[in-house]
């Protein structure tokens, strides 16, 4: 950059630094001229500096404002210039993008004739490729159907032929399921009367032994229920007994009292429990009579007894307590 360009700080500032330097040369040339010669001290000279801001004065305010004008204009220069510039490389631009535009038009719309022309191309290598399937189709639909017709022709005389076996086979069939089914109904008619024969027989057995199995059975039964009801009538005697002896007569006793106990037994011979079904009209009589019972505690006998006796008679047996030593 030269030092006259007008882009150049260089001028301006060798101006504003000369232009300071004689206002200060002229100032104090006349600070010299307008003072009077000074009388010699009586004492040492004090000497006072007083600093001057070149800026502050008139001059230097001037100089300022030529200074910011300046460099404002150079700004709004240099702005300009590149405004300037901008403008014309956005219109570059522009004109860059035009063109590549209209070049990618042109060579899109090449594209869409070529296109369009192997379009064409193919459409047409197509209608003739479907026209020659459709003829070589219609051929093969022709030999088909002859084909067809002579297969349906064959499998209807060969249809024909199977009928005609198959009325034959269900002929004979029909006439050995006749055959078969008559010789089945004779054997199963001397089959039945075989086995009717063999079921009278046999309930005629049944019958027999039945009847002499009943007759054990009820002889049996007859022997059990002997057996049992003196086994029953022995225990239930001997339960009487043992509450008696248990019993403590009490002093309020008289002859004629009595109560009517029920006992539930366990199935090994122990008491259970104890209620008082009907009572005597005395009620330590009563209670004495309880007491009994579950003093004597168990009755070992019931251990032995058989379940379907015990639960029969002596699951809960009722006790009617009747002392006969009792005083008037």
């Amino acid at each position: 950059m030269k030092f006259t360009d007008k882009e150049s700080y260089s001028l301006p500032v060798v101006l504003a630094v000369g232009l300071h330097v004689a206002v200060i040369v002229g100032g104090a040339l006349l600070a010299g001229l307008s003072e009077k010669a000074p009388e010699p001290p009586k004492r040492p000279p004090i000497v006072n500096a007083t600093i001057i801001d070149v800026a502050d004065t008139i001059i230097g305010q001037r100089e300022a404002e030529e200074r910011r004008a300046a460099d404002a204009a150079v700004k709004a220069q240099q702005e300009a210039k590149q405004k300037a510039r901008d403008e014309a490389r956005r219109k570059a631009e522009r004109e860059a993008l035009e063109k590549q535009r209209r070049e990618a038009e042109a060579t899109r719309k090449q594209q869409e004739q070529a296109r369009q022309k192997a379009e064409a191309e193919r459409q047409a290598a197509i209608e003739k490729q479907k026209a020659a399937d459709e003829k070589a189709r219609q051929e093969r639909l022709s030999k088909e159907k002859k084909a067809a017709q002579e297969k349906a022709k064959q499998e209807q005389l060969a249809k024909e032929k199977k009928a005609a076996e198959e009325k034959a086979r269900q002929e004979r069939i029909a006439k050995e399921k006749k055959a078969a089914e008559e010789k089945a109904k004779q054997e199963a008619e001397r089959k039945r009367k075989a086995e009717e024969q063999a079921r009278q027989e046999a309930e005629r057995r049944k019958r027999a032994e039945e009847a002499v199995q009943r007759a054990m059975d009820e002889e049996d039964a007859r022997r059990k229920a002997a057996e049992a009801g003196q086994m029953v009538q022995s225990i239930s005697s001997l339960i009487n007994r043992r509450v008696t002896d248990a019993w403590i007569r009490p002093p309020s006793a008289r002859n004629g009292m009595k109560t009517l106990l029920r006992i539930n037994f366990l199935p090994n011979g122990e008491v259970a429990d104890v209620q008082v079904l009907k009572g005597s009209g005395n009620a330590t009589f009563d209670k004495y009579a309880m007491d009994a019972v579950y003093k004597v505690g168990r009755i070992e006998e019931l251990s032995k007894v058989e379940s379907y006796i015990f639960e029969r008679n002596f699951r809960q047996v009722d006790l009617l307590f009747n002392p006969q030593d009792l005083r008037n």
